[in-house]
């Protein structure tokens, strides 16, 4: 054999770990891409970030390609999914900019995605009470996975630990949000107080902005969860993400106090979505837009264009994605059927 064909063989040899099944081309790709990715974090004044969050950025990644892979079978897409993540604006402005620990959370999710897939329930709500417990940014998961329950696909005791995960991490970051003085100002989300209104009073015990935006958020939460309990829950990936994001999205939208990185989990499960589903790519699109509009206020002190432009825009996704899933769960059908009959009778 000689030179040129040893090098072909090379180039087109495949090889397997586990279930995956690469040629030499993709792991050289990877290896590419891996390189770039470190590169694009290393020319900022103060370096690299941290090594926790550099490892946490490309394990985010890594267990989202792999998380594709099962979902798809396409290598494709999961190689294509590990160049995003490791390439997207908001990502490298999170770990490397601010060294923010949102994709240490980020990760935790993911790995309780790939608990999911699984079948180990348990896992998955061992890993899902852990996030619930890193931030109040997180609490809109809670309701999703109470949706789920209703539906029976967790059990009442694996709810019980999430709810007092959620409960607990709710109770206490807003008694100290409430009492320690903040200001909306301080914060940047393109939520709905860039849209009514962000400047809150000063000089009271309690914001009361803040407290209406709690109970704003508690109430439309309750509301969605009965609405959603009408239907049934489908089995395939693209609706388990599409719930993920409508309740994580709603959440933050309406909750006072969230900063630029309440968006950073939602942008990785938006490149997850659209791997799953590519024909919906505006939602993908917008929202990547919406989440680093925040980090550009942080950084910069103003965005590319009005935040309140970015909160409308977050609310078409977030009301894309209810009526969709409403649509899916049989909901609007019921509320046509009772329509009928009520006319009828």
């Amino acid at each position: 054999m000689n030179v040129d064909e040893m090098l072909r063989g090379l180039l087109f040899r495949k090889f397997r770990i586990g279930r995956l099944q690469f040629d030499f081309l993709e792991a050289l790709l990877a290896v590419c891409i891996t390189a770039a990715g470190y590169l694009l974090r290393t020319p900022f004044e103060y370096g690299p970030p941290h090594w926790t969050y550099l490892l946490a950025e490309w394990y985010l990644a890594l267990a989202s390609g792999i998380l594709i892979f099962w979902y798809t079978g396409s290598r494709k897409r999961a190689l294509g999914t590990y160049a995003v993540l490791l390439v997207l604006p908001a990502v490298v402005a999170e770990g490397t900019i601010l060294r923010g620990d949102a994709c240490l959370g980020a990760l935790l999710f993911i790995c309780a995605l790939l608990f999911w897939e699984n079948g180990r329930r348990w896992l998955f709500t061992l890993t899902a009470a852990a996030l619930l417990l890193c931030s109040v940014r997180y609490v809109g998961l809670l309701a999703a996975c109470a949706v789920l329950w209703q539906n029976e696909k967790l059990k009442t005791e694996q709810l019980l630990v999430l709810l007092v995960s959620g409960g607990a991490r709710f109770a206490a970051a807003y008694r100290a949000y409430l009492h320690a003085g903040y200001t909306l100002t301080t914060f940047h989300w393109p939520n709905i107080y860039e849209i009514v209104g962000r400047e809150s009073i000063q000089g009271q015990l309690i914001d009361p902005i803040a407290l209406v935006g709690l109970f704003l958020t508690a109430g439309l939460m309750i509301l969605a969860l009965w609405l959603f309990g009408m239907g049934k829950v489908k089995s395939d990936r693209a609706f388990l993400i599409r719930l993920f994001l409508f309740f994580g999205l709603a959440a933050v939208y309406f909750l006072p106090y969230m900063d630029q990185s309440s968006g950073y989990l939602f942008c990785i499960l938006g490149v997850i979505y659209f791997m799953l589903e590519p024909k919906d790519f505006f939602v993908p699109m917008l929202l990547q837009i919406a989440v680093y509009a925040g980090y550009q206020e942080c950084f910069n002190g103003e965005s590319m264009m009005p935040m309140a432009a970015f909160a409308v825009v977050q609310f078409l996704i977030i009301a894309y994605l209810g009526i969709r899933l409403l649509q899916e769960m049989g909901v609007i059908h019921i509320w046509k059927e009772r329509s009928l009959s009520t006319w009828t009778d």
